[in-house]
Formats: C-alpha cells, sequence, structure tokens
C-alpha cells in the first residue's frame, strides 16, 4: 500500500483507504456520501478525513500518510531501534515544549519507519536534524533573515542571487519566497521541491505549503536522510559530527544543536540496553480515543 494520500490521490489503494475510514466514523461516514466506493480522495472524501482525524486527536489536515494508516490498522508498526517514548525524546529537547514533542513525533517516527531509518544512527540523525532547522518540533516556514534576504531586497531575495539562484535550482522571479525552507528538514529551493514532490507522488511545487503538513514534512525529511544514509552513518561512526552536519544543511548551522542530540541521547538510550528496556516498541504510540468532533485548524490549503 502507498505511504501517502491527499486530495486527487486515485486508485485501488485509495479504496481501501477510505473503505476503512467509512468503518472507523461509523454513523458518521453517512455525511460523506457513499465514500467507501471511491476511488478518488475527493472533496468529501477529504472533509471524512478530517473528520476522522479531528476525531482521534490528530492534524487535521486531510493528509493520511504512515502515521495515520498505522491508527487505522492499514499499516503495520515497525520496530525501530530504540523506544521514542515522550519523556526520552524530550531530553533532548531541553528548550521545547513537550507538547510539540507529543504532538508530532508519531508522525515522525512512522515516517523514519517507512523509509527503513529504524537505526540508532539514523534515528538521532533524524532527531539532531529536527533540533537543528526546527527546535520547536513544529514543521514551519522559514521566515526572512539577514541569512536569506539582501540588504535593501525582498523577503528571501538571497536565494535569488546568482550563486544561490543556480545552486537551488531557482528559475523564476519570485522563487526565492515560494520556495523557502520548510517543514522539519526546512526544505529548500524549487529544485528539492520538485525532486522530493516526486519521491512522494505529489506535486510538491505547485503546493509547497504542504511540505508544512505532518506527514509529508516527516516524510520529507525521512526521505531526504535515506538518500545521504552511507554518508550519514559513515561520518556519524566517525563521530564527525560537522560532515553529518553538512549532509543536510550544505554547511555548519546548528551544528552545536545537532552534536548535543548525540551526547544527550546515549544518556536517554545506554548503548546495549534492550528496546523493551525503553519502555516503548517501534513508533511513538498513537492517540487511542473515541470519536469525537471538534473544529478543524485552519486549512493548509485554502
Amino acid at each position: 500500500m502507498r505511504n501517502l494520500f491527499l486530495r486527487g490521490s486515485q486508485g485501488a489503494d485509495v479504496q481501501r483507504l477510505l473503505q476503512r475510514l467509512k468503518e472507523a466514523l461509523g454513523e458518521d461516514a453517512s455525511e460523506f456520501g457513499d465514500i467507501g466506493a471511491l476511488e478518488l480522495l475527493d472533496a468529501d472524501a477529504e472533509a471524512a478525513v478530517r473528520r476522522w482525524q479531528a476525531g482521534v486527536g490528530l492534524v487535521a489536515d486531510g493528509v493520511v500518510g504512515p502515521h495515520c494508516l498505522s491508527v487505522l490498522g492499514l499499516r503495520p508498526r515497525g520496530e525501530l531501534a530504540v523506544g521514542l517514548t515522550l519523556a526520552a525524546v524530550r531530553r533532548l529537547f531541553p528548550a521545547t515544549k513537550p507538547a510539540n514533542i507529543d504532538r508530532y513525533l508519531p508522525y515522525m517516527a512512522a515516517a523514519l519507519d517507512a523509509a527503513g531509518l529504524a537505526d540508532r544512527p539514523m534515528i538521532f540523525a533524524a532527531l539532531g536534524t529536527i533540533r537543528a532547522e526546527s527546535e520547536g518540533f513544529v514543521p514551519i516556514a522559514e521566515l526572512a533573515s539577514h541569512l536569506n534576504t539582501l540588504p535593501a531586497g525582498a523577503p528571501f531575495s538571497a536565494y535569488e542571487a546568482p550563486k544561490k539562484k543556480k545552486d537551488l535550482g531557482n528559475t523564476q522571479p519570485g522563487d526565492g519566497a515560494r520556495f523557502k525552507g520548510r517543514g522539519f528538514v526546512q526544505l529548500t529551493g524549487r529544485a528539492n521541491y520538485e525532486k522530493y514532490g516526486a519521491a512522494l507522488g505529489i506535486s510538491l511545487a505547485d503546493k509547497p505549503d504542504l511540505a508544512n503538513a505532518p506527514e509529508i514534512a516527516a516524510l520529507l525529511l525521512a526521505r531526504f536522510l535515506a538518500d545521504h544514509a552511507d554518508g550519514m552513518r559513515e561520518a556519524l561512526a566517525q563521530a564527525d559530527w560537522r560532515a553529518a552536519r553538512k549532509l543536510v544543511n550544505g554547511g555548519a548551522h546548528g551544528l552545536d544543536r545537532f552534536k548535543d542530540v548525540f551526547a544527550l541521547a546515549d544518556e536517554a538510550w545506554p548503548p546495549g540496553q534492550p528496546v523493551g528496556a525503553q519502555a516503548a516498541a517501534g513508533p511513538a504510540a498513537a492517540p487511542r480515543r473515541s470519536l469525537t468532533v471538534r473544529k478543524d485548524p485552519g486549512d493548509l490549503e485554502d
């Protein structure tokens, strides 16, 4: 079964998803027509997804990825090398609100599992990348600053300067702002949006704000790390934190925070300790709540 579904997705996997969603919604499913017979995730089906997500305490954005699929029972949970509990992970993020970690950690854990990044080095690389790029543990859009904006220039104009423009694959006026950093990994530049959108099977360059949807942000992080996994594992095995960080950032931005995660990780999960002794198995536990209805948060693609 595919790992990602959103409005416009179609095929037999969509029908299987919507049949399961119909079962999960129970009597509420009647408000959305016969969604169980559809092979297209249309507007009504998306509304049904949002209703279900809100009812079980997930981010109600209409996007279904590895975490939502696991909660629906459509994707088995694999076992990661360390138990990603809130208590353990918050030790790596001393300046971060625990509520943010609790809300978004399950998306990240499920995405790493889906990408086959279940080993300690790559799990810690993912957490270190989040600490360096989006320490609040929330997939967000980059803000304008002296690092991305030329003096007296428009916001993100530095991304359209000759060298940066070429490196990032920005080809049109306004691409700097359009393809600014987003998500857990702060994906930046038209070339990356096109490449990783294609890898996930979505038109990310046409709807760049989707990079902040939790399921997509987590998959982008996992896919980006998977593309650099060999070099990352080699650098980490040699404790070459700068080389490891450069694989993601292209430089040393956030190096201290990235390195700190590895120091704290060995305290939270002592090497050699069995996974079962870490009070968790596989991706962080999914919410187990009865279905209720509440107002959705702001849409990601109005």
